[in-house]
C-alpha cells in the first residue's frame, strides 16, 4: 500500500483505498482529472451508496480529493496483474450490479476480481478430490464443462454447463430437471435467464493437479444420459455432475458423493458402529446436512451439533448402506 501525495502519481487501472461514508473503502480509477498537486477529480468505480446504509450498486462516479485534508493510498497486489486498460474493462462489466455482501463481495472483493480474477473461494471434498467453489461475477468467469450451481425451485442445484450468452443473459445447463417441485425428475438440458448483476450463479473448479475430464468430454458425457429418469439417492444431480466430471463407475459410487455437503462422510461410516453410542446394533444411517459427518439415526435425534466438528446441525438426512 503507498500513500498518495500528489493527485499525478494515480493511474488509469489503479486501486485506491479512501474513506467513504467515514469508512476505509477501495474503488478502481478510470479516470483523473488533475487540478494541481494536491487537488483532482478522480472517477472511480466502487460499490457506491447513497446513505451509509443504503442498498450498494457497483457505479461509476466522479470523486473529489484534496490531498491537504484526506489521504488516500493506491493498493500494491502480489503475483501478476491485468493491464489497465482490461482492469478498467472488468470493472465496468459490473457496473448496475445490486450483490453486494459483507463477508465475500464487497468493495474489496470486487477491485481483487478486477485487477487480478482473484475469487474468494470454499472448498468442497468429495471421493474424487477437492473442488473448489466460487462466485461467477463476469461472463469471463465462466467456462463449459464446469460445474455450475444456481438456485432451481427455490434449493441449491447443481448442473454441467454447456453454453452461455452474454447478450441474451441466458445459461445452457444440463441436469435433473423437472417440471415441478414434486414431478418426476428426468436429465434435460435447460436453458436459463441469468443476469450475474442481480442472481447467484457459483462455478466448481477442480485443484490443480486432479485428474479429471476434459470439458468436452464432460459434456458428451452428460449429453448421453439426456432422459434419464434414474433420479434417487445416490444418483442426484450432484451425483450425475461428478460422474461427468470424472471417470468413475457411477453403480459404485461412493456414499461421501451420494450426500450434498461440504464435507465427506466420515470413513467410520464404514465399520456401520456408532461413535456415540457404540452400539453394534444400530446402522450408521444418517447424516447430518453441511458437515458430512454421520452416526447412527438414534443418537442423531438428540443432537444439536455435530458430534465430531461441533457444527450446528441444519437437517439430517436417511441413508442406505448395504450389509
Amino acid at each position: 500500500m503507498r500513500l498518495i501525495t500528489n493527485i499525478g502519481e494515480i493511474q488509469v487501472g489503479d486501486v485506491i483505498i479512501y474513506k467513504y461514508w467515514g469508512l476505509s473503502h477501495e474503488g478502481i480509477v478510470v479516470k483523473n482529472s488533475q487540478n494541481n498537486e494536491h487537488e483532482g477529480c478522480l472517477d472511480v468505480i466502487h460499490y457506491g451508496a447513497d446513505s451509509l446504509f443504503a442498498k450498494r450498486t457497483i457505479t461509476e462516479e466522479s470523486q473529489s480529493f484534496n490531498l491537504r485534508t484526506q489521504t488516500v493510498h493506491v493498493m500494491s497486489f502480489d503475483g501478476i496483474t491485468f493491464e489497465a486498460n482490461a482492469v478498467v474493462k472488468r470493472a465496468r462489466s459490473r457496473l448496475g450490479e445490486k450483490r453486494h455482501h459483507m463477508i465475500h463481495n464487497k468493495s474489496l472483493q470486487f477491485v481483487e476480481w478486477a485487477k487480478t480474477g482473484k475469487h474468494l473461494q470454499w472448498t468442497r471434498h468429495t471421493a474424487y478430490g477437492k473442488l473448489q467453489l466460487h462466485y461467477v461475477y463476469g461472463w469471463c468467469d465462466l467456462e463449459k464443462g464446469s460445474i455450475v450451481e444456481f438456485t432451481y425451485y427455490g434449493i441449491n442445484h447443481q448442473g454441467i454447463l454447456t453454453e452461455f450468452d452474454e447478450d441474451q443473459r441466458t445459461i445452457s445447463v444440463i441436469h435433473y430437471g423437472t417440471g415441478g417441485l414434486f414431478s418426476t425428475r428426468t436429465i434435460i438440458e435447460d436453458k436459463l435467464d441469468m443476469d450475474l448483476k442481480t442472481q447467484t450463479l457459483k462455478m466448481y473448479q477442480c485443484v490443480d493437479g486432479m485428474c479429471h475430464n476434459e470439458p468436452s468430454e464432460v459434456i458428451r458425457k452428460a449429453k448421453t444420459r439426456l432422459g434419464e429418469q434414474k433420479w434417487r439417492a445416490g444418483n442426484r444431480s450432484w451425483d450425475f455432475c461428478l460422474q461427468c466430471l470424472f471417470d468413475t463407475n457411477q453403480n459404485e459410487d461412493l456414499l461421501g458423493n451420494n450426500i450434498y455437503c461440504k464435507g465427506s462422510i466420515d470413513q467410520k461410516v464404514e465399520k456401520k458402529v456408532c461413535k456415540i453410542c457404540f452400539d453394534d446394533s444400530h446402522d450408521v444411517d444418517c447424516v447430518f446436512i453441511d458437515c458430512g459427518h454421520a452416526s447412527c439415526m438414534e443418537c442423531a435425534g438428540r443432537l444439536d451439533k455435530c458430534h465430531l466438528c461441533r457444527k450446528v446441525i441444519k437437517d439430517r438426512m436417511k441413508v442406505y448402506i448395504d450389509s
